[in-house]
Parts: C-alpha cells; structure tokens; sequence
C-alpha cells in the first residue's frame, strides 16, 4: 500500500486481515441474490412513481459486460437525481419500511455517510461504517446526483466545499470508531495503514466539538447547495472519484436507456460508454487476479436464510 493516500476507499477494497469475512462462492451467490432483490424493490418504487435512477459504478458496469454481477462483486450502486431522491425516500419507507431501513444524511441519528443505503432488516452485513451500527443489514449504496453551478468560481467554491466536507466526515467518523479502526490497522500489521489511521484520527479529534450528526447534516446540505434543476453540469461528490472526478453533463448521466441486468431492463447512464470509461478506463477488459476490488466485512455475517 505504497501508493496510500489520506483516501482509505480504496485501502479497505484490499485490506486483509484477521477478524473479516471472507465470503466462499456460496456465500458471495447468496448475497448477490439478497442485493438483487432489494435493487428490484427499489426500481419497483421509482418505476411506479415515475422517479429517475440508473445503476451506477461497478453495478452499471455488471450490466454491460456481463448483464448482471460481475462474477465476483459484492456490491450494488445506483445513482438518484437530487430531485428524485425525497420523493424516492418517502414513497420507499412508506411502501416497504417494514422490510428495509433507509439510512439517509440528515435524517438518520447515528450516520455516519454522506451516501445513502437500503438495508434489509432481519440480515447482518458489517461494514468499516457499522462498528456502532446495530442496523447493519445487506445494503445497496444510493448516491446523489447533484446540480452544480455553470458559473465557474461557484462551482469551484462548491467543489472546495464537498471534499472538505468529505474528509472532515471521515474524520469525525475515524475518531468515533477509533478503537475500531485501530484494530483493524493492528491486526492488518500495515504500518502505513496505520499512520494514516492515526492521522484522521487526530484531525477527527481536532473536529469533535461538533457532533457527528452535526458534521454529516452540514455536509449534505453543501453537496446539495445548487438549486438548480437545469444546470448543465451534474456531479457525484460522493462517489468514488468524488466532486471533480464525477462532473457530467446533465444530459450524459440523468437521460437513462435501458441495459439487461439479472433478466430485467434496468436504466443506466445514456452516456454509458463515456461514464465508464470516466470510472474505469478501458472497463471491457476483465482484469487481473491482483486487481480485483472486494469490501471488507466483519463478523457477524447473515442473509437471514
């Protein structure tokens, strides 16, 4: 992990170490089976209601190369417009919040995202967010499609303020979960690891003064600071290339056409080739054994089957 910033995304897709669940093929075919599940229950809402989303990340990536999973992922995206997304959330607690939590910014006491997840209640699928997560279930991510401005000195200043906002979340979540963190850092043996640990740590320290509901309700209301439905230009500050890295045009990324994913019709990008290849590259090619991205779970780990 030579190469490890003070980004840890990308560092617990690869970490080992004693404590995690490693998912045997059954396992990862069980929990792909429960995330399709709940990705149908969610298009079923936005269908009904006539709301706009589109699979996103590896999930849209699943669907063009392989029209479903890719065999060894673990996880499912989906990308809401900011103007969709209240609708979305009330018209999904109302219809299914027996069955699942919606765990939001903003409304959710304890959250410690700037995303959004659907969790299936009943399930326990433990992640790096969920050390003091008893609502911890098989999840999809949602993340925001957000307006940003044309004007070019607002936008920066918007931009500015999402990867401060971002950070600083992470960092009062690091300090929180401290003794967490810092065991996985120890049991990993990762020297490197562990600085960086250490270094949000101090920097979340420097930040409790403000709670973390505090912190996370702040930085949702800066990554949706831009009214405007019609700007030219959209972005995806929670992503995995944060604000910069996942500016579109409107058009590329709202407009949906529809790809086959798991038998069913789901929409994605109608820039599909151009939002991919922003997030991975030349991304019809399979990769290598060593590349290969899977998160980190805990114990306990249960489908509810």
């Amino acid at each position: 992990m030579t190469d490890l910033k003070l980004s840890t995304v990308g560092a617990f897709k690869n970490i080992g170490s004693s404590g995690t669940v490693v998912l045997d093929d059954e396992q990862l075919r069980d929990l792909q089976k429960t995330l399709n599940e709940i990705l149908a229950d969610i298009v079923a809402v936005c269908d009904d209601k006539g709301l706009t989303y589109t699979l996103g990340g590896g999930t849209c990536l699943g669907a063009v190369r392989h029209h479903g999973f890719i065999p060894w992922d673990d996880d499912i995206d989906i990308n809401i417009p900011r103007a969709d997304f209240q609708a979305f959330k009330d018209a999904f607690r109302e219809r299914f919040g027996d069955k699942y939590y919606l765990h939001a910014p903003g409304d959710t006491k304890g959250y410690n995202l700037l995303l959004s997840r659907v969790r299936k209640k009943g399930t326990s699928l433990v992640t790096r967010e969920d050390f003091n997560n008893p609502e911890a279930g098989a999840f999809i991510d949602i993340f925001v499609i957000e307006n940003t401005f044309d004007n070019k000195l607002l936008r920066a200043i918007h931009g500015i303020g999402c990867y401060f906002f971002g950070f600083a979340v992470s960092c009062r979540k690091f300090y929180r979960d401290r003794k967490g963190y810092m065991m996985v850092a120890d049991r990993a043996g990762d020297r490197a690891l562990s600085r960086v640990f250490r270094f949000k740590i101090a920097v979340g320290c420097l930040l409790s003064l403000i709670s973390m509901d505090g912190w996370v309700r702040a930085g949702d209301r800066w990554n949706r600071l831009c009214r405007n439905d019609r700007s030219a230009l959209v972005t995806v500050p929670t992503g995995r290339k944060f604000f910069w890295g996942e500016m579109y045009n409107r058009e590329d990324i709202c407009d949906t056409v529809t790809e086959l994913y798991d038998g069913h019709d789901y929409k994605v990008p109608a820039s599909t080739d151009k939002y991919l290849r922003n997030l991975y590259g030349d991304y019809m090619r399979i990769p290598g054994a060593d590349e290969i991205e899977k998160h980190v779970f805990f114990e306990p780990f249960d489908l509810g089957h």
